[in-house]
């Protein structure tokens, strides 16, 4: 009989499975041994003779467990989850649990679902075949258990076991089967750390904590202070694309072990050479599973298939891949693709500089020009640097010449780039280019280096061993200490969350010299100056600190960044705007987003990115004089209409072409045209009104509302509390307050003694204020719930004469009212939802918050009789167009 075997074995799982049945235990598990069994019979007989499994298996990124992971011949082949018998595996049945554990495992390529009779095969959440269903019951139906049709099930379970991955042909299908994977060995290394932290084994046995000294010695060659699920981020990704590059490079062979394919690597690609056999040496079983499915599956890339008509098809790799794997690190790393129109007209506009202003008549060809992208991503901006340069040498002496400039080239370019993902796509995107140009690598290898450049490149690296590692990160601080740069040009990351991130640049160790970001202060200008506290701005110093600060004989070159453009007009970048000024020959601001903040979407370069942004390039010549009276000349265009439009106005711009406008000559006035109105000499709000300040900013939304007894009752339920977990929830503690800080009453309000932990009156002082425009609203007035309270301002409410008048001074506006009035204390982001200036009329001892002199000056000038700080601010309210007054009543509130 053809199919006599298969019935044999099926007849011998229903008899195992009818008897651990009528032994009372589990249903499910009964049918564990009786399936190990069967699956073993079916390997023998069609040649897979080693199949394992993994009961239970984690799969931490998914939150689930399935039965079994499955190994047959030595490779992982599939997973296995079984129900109780009688229980549907139709997912179109499932509902509860059922739906949610199939919601996250139809995500896996290959996936056996039974109930002991009905089997379903499941490839990338899709059924594969018919369904198998056996005669009987297996309760009732012992060794007389048989499948309905031999042939399907012998072909499902063939189709199970002998699974490997299809051939990858394309970038959306790479991403696809990658990302998962890259994500799944993230959360089984987190997973992992955080059992060996739990481990009562001595904290230097590497044989019990395997990825504890894994993730130091991570820290001590690359990253100092990576935490562990930057660690896990980084093991992953290093991996993974560790991987790819030498799929790339033909190393990836069948039978060649993780650590053989490592020393392939280190002939041209040392460091990820390196961190691959760092990372995969001495793992555990558990790990190896997922490793050899990573392995299986890059080892089906076809980069011939997915290059093919596809110029972009690296560049694209990493944006999508990162999308897909974790799009909040996307957006907390500010990991956004630059368009290729606008990283070559960013090249082009740059070399003009070089040639017009800086005397390189080969531009990036000159062989003292050295180059850093310091955010490099995936390297498009040194690619097309390359390309840039290819070309001219081809144009100017013929093609054989351009294998040669671009030799030449390759070892003054350099890319500084943070994560092991787009570090390898960089590499390899340049390895690949290079090859097309008939170029060699520069000897020592390429200038590309994962680091955080940040980072103190003096730091002291006495206890850095001689591997790859070491050596990459010594490499990159040599370039970022001592070598001269003569064109920084990039992308920086975008994040306004960044405060002590900023490393060496925010915050210099030692205390022997303030930080490098103190160049971008302004004395007087510090309550605007927490804008700077932004990745971009970090970045921004640092450029300007390589380029035209940090070597003195050398202080010559040429800044190119695009990155967003509040700091150009806003008071936070007064600062920045002076420094420029002061330090720089000449600069050139374009405009990508005179829309303002989140524009339409097809009116933006990035489409993922609202903030407005600019093209900024900034020049220095070395030697040239400088002082108070010898400032820059900045130019100023814009470009509107949409994306492409954009891109073609871009690609007609030159440095020369006589459309640019002249900005403002002050050292800290923002980068924007002079007008022939002469509204630049008007004087300032805060001319006027001196002393400011932000408003309340209380960080919890719980101690504001429309009607008194809602904000008694939470009071009364925050008191009542207690457990001190479940308090400080519903407190919502922050640095700033805590469920046991102490904190002076406001002025005029009742002191309240002791701690919100230890409180026992249940009714809360409560005061009307304006929260926002024309939106007045109760508010608990007690210190230990506000973290920023402005005692100052509420000293100043006391007086009954005393009118609060509000402005948006850190963003643009283009409609509506310029001043907002109130008499009540106001919200910090009381005039529009986006924060702004509060200027009382009044000081707190009741004196004029007026300029000094300014009244006086106004009666004489008048001659109608004294001038009072009311009038002043009459006149403010009908000098500004739309002045917004707050009635005295409101229908929502207090």
């Amino acid at each position: 009989m053809l199919y006599g075997w298969l019935l044999t074995a099926v007849s011998e799982f229903g008899r195992q499975t009818k008897t651990k049945l009528s032994g009372g235990g589990s249903a499910e598990a009964s049918i564990r041994g009786p399936l190990e069994g069967l699956l073993q019979a079916v390997g023998k007989r069609h040649g897979q003779h080693e199949i394992t499994w993994h009961d239970e298996y984690r799969l931490a990124d998914l939150g689930v467990r399935p039965d079994y992971a499955v190994r047959a011949g030595g490779d992982l082949t599939g997973y296995i989850e079984l129900k109780r018998p009688g229980l549907s595996v139709d997912p179109e049945t499932f509902s509860g649990r059922n739906r949610e554990q199939w919601e996250k495992l139809r995500n896996l390529p290959n996936l056996l679902y039974s109930n002991g009779t009905e089997w379903r095969l499941f490839q990338d959440g899709r059924q594969l075949g018919e369904t198998v269903y056996f005669a009987g019951t297996l309760r009732s139906a012992g060794e007389k258990l048989a499948p309905a049709d031999p042939a399907a099930f012998d072909a499902l379970l063939k189709m199970f076991l002998h699974w490997k991955p299809r051939p990858i042909s394309n970038v959306s299908r790479l991403v696809q089967h990658l990302a998962p994977l890259c994500r799944l060995l993230r959360s089984a290394v987190l997973e992992q750390l955080s059992a060996e932290a739990k481990s009562s084994d001595p904290d230097d046995d590497l044989r019990a904590r395997p990825f504890t000294g894994l993730k130091n010695e991570w820290r001590r060659l690359l990253f100092p202070t990576a935490d562990e699920a930057t660690f896990a981020d980084g093991y992953a990704q290093a991996v993974t694309f560790a991987l790819l590059l030498a799929r790339s490079e033909d190393i990836l062979l069948d039978g060649v072990g993780l650590h053989d394919v490592g020393r392939g690597l280190n002939a041209d690609h040392a460091l990820m050479g390196r961190a691959l056999q760092l990372l995969t040496d001495n793992v555990n079983e558990r790990f190896s599973v997922t490793l050899d499915l990573l392995q299986r599956t890059v080892a089906k890339v076809d980069w011939p298939a997915i290059r093919t008509g596809n110029r972009d098809a690296y560049l694209h790799l990493y944006e999508h891949f990162l999308t897909v794997y974790d799009a909040e690190l996307r957006q907390k790393s500010g990991s956004y693709y630059t368009p290729h129109q606008v990283v070559e007209d960013m090249v082009r506009l740059t070399e003009d500089v070089l040639r017009t202003r800086l005397d390189q008549q080969a531009g990036f060809g000159e062989e003292d020009v050295r180059i850093v992208d310091p955010a490099m991503g995936t390297g498009t901006y040194l690619h097309t640097i390359i390309d840039q340069v290819a070309e001219q040498a081809a144009d100017r002496s013929g093609p054989a010449m351009a294998a040669d400039a671009i030799s030449r080239l390759a070892s003054r370019l350099c890319g500084f780039e943070l994560q092991m993902g787009p570090f390898a796509v960089a590499e390899l995107r340049t390895s690949d280019l290079l090859k097309r140009h008939g170029s060699a690598l520069p000897d020592g290898g390429l200038n590309l280096f994962v680091t955080d450049t940040l980072d103190n490149p003096f730091i002291e690296d006495e206890y850095l061993s001689y591997d790859a590692l070491s050596a990459s990160r010594r490499r990159a601080n040599r370039i970022k200490a001592s070598t001269p740069v003569n064109v920084v040009i990039g992308n920086p990351p975008y994040d306004d969350k960044a405060e002590n991130r900023g490393g060496w640049v925010e915050k210099r160790g030692g205390g022997q010299e303030p930080p490098l970001l103190d160049g971008f202060r302004l004395p007087g200008n510090g309550r605007y100056e927490h804008v700077l506290k932004n990745m971009y701005v970090y970045f921004w110093r640092w450029a300007t600190w390589k380029v035209f600060d940090a070597h003195q004989n050398d202080r010559h070159g040429v800044v190119c960044f695009i990155s967003p453009s509040g700091w150009t007009t806003g008071p936070g970048g007064r600062g920045m705007r002076s420094y420029l000024r002061r330090t720089c020959d000449e600069g050139w601001i374009i405009n990508l987003s005179p829309e303002g903040h989140r524009a339409e979407v097809a009116t933006r370069v990035f489409p993922g990115v609202a903030q407005p942004l600019a093209i900024c390039i900034f020049v220095r010549r070395a030697g040239e004089a400088r002082n108070d009276r010898r400032l820059a000349r900045v130019h100023y265009r814009s470009v509107a209409g949409t994306r492409d439009e954009k891109f073609r106005q871009l690609r007609g711009i030159r440095l020369d072409d006589g459309a640019w406008r002249e900005t403002h000559a002050e050292g800290a006035d923002p980068f924007t045209p002079v007008t022939s109105s002469g509204w630049q000499d008007f004087p300032v709000l805060n001319d006027l009104l001196p002393w400011g300040s932000p408003g309340i900013k209380a960080n919890r939304s719980w101690v504001s509302g429309p009607s008194k007894e809602t904000l008694r009752r939470r009071w009364a339920r925050l008191v009542r509390e207690s457990d001190s977990a479940a308090k400080s929830v519903l407190f919502k503690e922050t640095r700033d307050r805590t469920l046991t800080s102490r904190a002076d009453p406001l002025p005029g309000l009742p002191a309240r003694t002791g701690t919100v932990q230890d409180e026992t009156e249940r009714r809360p002082e409560l005061a009307c204020v304006s929260l926002r425009s024309f939106d007045r609203q109760w508010l608990i007035s007690d210190n230990r719930v506000l973290d920023y309270p402005r005692p100052s301002l509420w000293a100043s409410a006391r007086s009954d004469q005393q009118l609060f008048l509000n402005q948006q001074s850190s963003h643009e506006i283009d409609s509506g009212p310029a001043v907002v009035a109130t008499h009540l204390v106001p919200d910090t982001h009381h005039f529009n939802g986006r924060g702004g200036r509060v200027m009382p009329l009044l000081h707190p001892d009741g004196s004029p918050n007026v300029a000094p002199g300014l009244l006086a000056h106004l009666t004489r000038s008048m001659g109608a009789g004294p001038v009072g700080a009311t009038d002043l601010a009459a006149y403010i309210a009908v000098a500004s167009p739309g002045t917004a007054l707050s009635p005295n009543t409101s229908p929502r509130s207090c």
